[in-house]
This record gives structure tokens, C-alpha cells and sequence, in this order.
């Protein structure tokens, strides 16, 4: 019971990390829709790296090693084709004219950004916590999971918005990334937290 709470604990935190460091970004002007979007597809890239882990190092905690391997294998598949997209339209196109976005942009790619770095360590420390510490059947994290919902959604609502607004309302095309990234942000929350419940659920039945 103790190292449910703690692996609950850990997951609110990273996500209430996330929130504040985002919230710090917006604060400081120091963010742009690639920031945001990009650092949702690394959180979802490395839940995926430990699931391919867990796939070498703990497969006696694996019901069935093909299904896990097949959901490990979509989930990759699909990572790869949203990096390519959030890369050239996010990283490259939608902000190409505004120099200090696209210095953003590359700041972000390169490592080169305090803030997405810690967002980034956020993750990573929740994820070494719950491989370390989880000792019930493991399930991969599926191909039409939470994280990847919000993943679509965010590509999806952030062309919109960024079109909308640019085409339609250019009087407020300065306050375009941030009525981009508000959503982005709220998606995330509902889907994290609804991902915590489900993860808290699975492991108190693994217990029983």
C-alpha cells in the first residue's frame, strides 16, 4: 500500500512540475507552441523507453510478452511520424518569421532551454521511481494511450488555432502562442490525472 502512494505521489509531482515550470515559461514569454508540444511527445518518448526496459530487464512481471511488445513496437511507430510533423510545421514553419520564437524553437531541440531541460528531468526521475519501485504485471503503455490522445489532440487544436488566428484574427496574432498553449496545457492535466487514477486503480487490484 505504501509503494502505491509513493508511485501516486511521484506522478503528481512530476505533473504538478510540469505545470509550474510551463506556468514560468508563459511568465517569462520564454515558450512557443513547438516548446509545449515538443516536450509532450518527449514525456510520452521516454514512458516508452522505460517500457522497453521493463520489456528486457523484468519480463516475468509480463502477462503476455507479445501483446506488450506489440503496443511497445505502434507506440514507437507513431512517435517517430509526430516527431517528423511537430519538427518541420511546429519547429520550423508556423514560427519561421518570428526570429525569437525560432531561436526558441532551436533552443528547445538543442538542450539549450533551463526550463525544458527540468521538465524533461521531471519526467525522467517519475519514470526511474516507478521502474524501480513497481513489482505487479506491467502493461506498456498503449498506442491510443492518454499521453498520446493529448499528443493528436494538441497537434490537431494547435494547427487550428494557429491558423484562426493568423488568417482571421490578426489584431491577435501576438497572444497566438498563448491561446495555443492554454488548451495544450489543460489537455494535459485531464489526461495526466485520469492516467494517475487508472495507474493507482491497476495497482491496488494487482495487490488483491
Amino acid at each position: 500500500m505504501v509503494k502505491e502512494e509513493k508511485s501516486k505521489l511521484a506522478e503528481y509531482l512530476s505533473l504538478f512540475a510540469l505545470i509550474t515550470l510551463t506556468v514560468i515559461a508563459i511568465a517569462n514569454k520564454n515558450i512557443s507552441v513547438f516548446y509545449i508540444i515538443y516536450l509532450f511527445w518527449w514525456d510520452e518518448l521516454i514512458k516508452s523507453i522505460f517500457d522497453i526496459f521493463r520489456f528486457w530487464f523484468k519480463k516475468d512481471q509480463i502477462n503476455d510478452t507479445k501483446v506488450y511488445f506489440s503496443n511497445m513496437s505502434g507506440r514507437f511507430f507513431f512517435l517517430m511520424i509526430y516527431f517528423v510533423f511537430i519538427l518541420v510545421f511546429f519547429g520550423f514553419m508556423i514560427d519561421f518569421k518570428d526570429y525569437d520564437l525560432a531561436g526558441l524553437n532551436f533552443e528547445v531541440l538543442f538542450f539549450m532551454n533551463p526550463l525544458f531541460n527540468f521538465s524533461l528531468a521531471s519526467f525522467l526521475m517519475r519514470e526511474i521511481y516507478l521502474y524501480k519501485f513497481n513489482d505487479i504485471e506491467l502493461k506498456p503503455h498503449h498506442v491510443l494511450s492518454r499521453g498520446i490522445i493529448t499528443l493528436h489532440l494538441s497537434i490537431i487544436l494547435g494547427i487550428f488555432l494557429w491558423a484562426l488566428i493568423t488568417m482571421k484574427f490578426q489584431s491577435l496574432e501576438a497572444y497566438a502562442t498563448l491561446f495555443s498553449i492554454v488548451p495544450f496545457l489543460l489537455f494535459k492535466i485531464f489526461f495526466e490525472i485520469q492516467e494517475i487514477k487508472f495507474n493507482h486503480k491497476l495497482r491496488q487490484k494487482s495487490n488483491y
